[in-house]
């Protein structure tokens, strides 16, 4: 399953890491320079760097409250989504697996129109959507444990991940049912497409722990995701309590992608494309794999987020973007034969 390594192949992959971390810095102060209003790359590193004395009020006041959180938030949804689909990818030892496929998306979609049918605050609207996607995933657990006298195999969790997602879906067509068609219905159709439009620093703050502890937490249980994409007798004989680390990696990876879909909506494909480019550049092997389709993720989602803002004169919404890109980009790699490479 994995390739033998070998002689200075450890080199190359530090050196492919450290240009993607390069790529990332780069396309970060690009994105932070683009938009409405082009903002010079010293003018932004003045900013991050705090010397703001001599510079337009107006210029530091787009750069702290729209462009930067923006960009930050980008690169954290994309890293969040990309790493949480590596890890179901392993758990479920299948390449289509995505973060979404145990009801987390549709319990946060259901979490925030339910928010935004009460009026919530946009922080209340956040809040509610990251809860419900773990309340979609511990649902789906607990119901497949029942079903499966206890074992929660992987048929069970995906079989009753359906019928949970097929539950919230419902529930989000009553509550757009029930919404003020003026104000409401509006709010709710465009946070089910995705978008960065509204972040402020206020939902970084709240997301990025959350975020960056799932991201550090899964990459160094990354060797277990090794372990894991083995069968559940071979993985047994290696000394790993197989339903355990299942349930810690699900925690894990659940907990990251719901924190980023309750700051940008359903955003689609990023959680499957992404984690099979890093697996064509660097193996099936998770020791190397989870840190490239990390920074590959922050990478496409900044990328995704500049031709949203830039396309068109208004705003293209993130979800459409990223089905418009990897669904073609999905039945390439299905075409080429390549797909399930590596996972056999």
């Amino acid at each position: 399953m994995w390739e033998v390594k070998k002689p200075g192949q450890t080199e190359k992959i530090v050196t492919l890491n450290l240009i993607l971390v390069l790529l990332m810095a780069a396309l970060f102060l690009i994105s932070v320079s683009i938009g409405r209003y082009s903002i010079s790359i010293p003018d932004i590193l003045n900013v991050l760097l705090g010397q703001t004395e001599d510079m337009s009020k107006t210029i530091v006041s787009i750069l702290i409250n729209s462009r930067i959180p923006r960009a930050v938030g980008a690169m954290l949804v994309g890293m969040a989504l990309s790493a949480s689909g590596a890890a179901y990818q392993s758990v479920f030892r299948n390449p289509m697996a995505t973060p979404d496929i145990l009801g987390a998306a549709s319990g946060a979609a259901c979490g925030a129109a339910a928010g935004i049918l009460l009026s919530l605050s946009d922080l209340g609207v956040q809040l509610t959507a990251f809860l419900m996607g773990l309340l979609a995933v511990f649902l789906t657990y607990t119901i497949s444990k029942i079903v499966g006298r206890g074992q929660g195999t992987v048929i069970f969790l995906i079989l009753v991940g359906m019928v949970v997602s097929a539950l919230f879906n419902a529930v989000i067509s009553i509550t757009k049912y029930f919404a003020d068609i003026d104000n409401q219905l509006p709010a709710i159709t465009f946070w089910l497409m995705g978008g960065l439009t509204d972040l402020t620093r206020k939902d970084l703050i709240v997301v990025i722990p959350i975020i960056l502890a799932g991201i550090i937490l899964m990459n160094f249980l990354r060797w277990k995701l090794n372990l894991l994409s083995f069968s559940d007798e071979e993985a047994m004989a290696m000394g790993v309590d197989v339903q355990r680390m299942r349930r810690i990696i699900i925690s894990i990876a659940t907990f990251t992608c719901s924190a980023a879909i309750s700051i940008c909506g359903l955003v689609g494909w990023v959680g499957i494309v992404v984690p099979h480019c890093a697996r064509l550049l660097v193996g099936p092997n998770y020791q190397r794999l989870l840190p490239v389709a990390t920074l590959l993720g922050g990478i496409y989602m900044m990328l995704i987020d500049d031709l949203a803002r830039t396309l068109l004169i208004v705003e293209i919404p993130l979800g459409i973007l990223t089905a418009l890109i990897g669904a073609p980009v999905f039945i390439y790699l299905l075409f080429s034969g390549d797909f399930l490479g590596g996972q056999e």
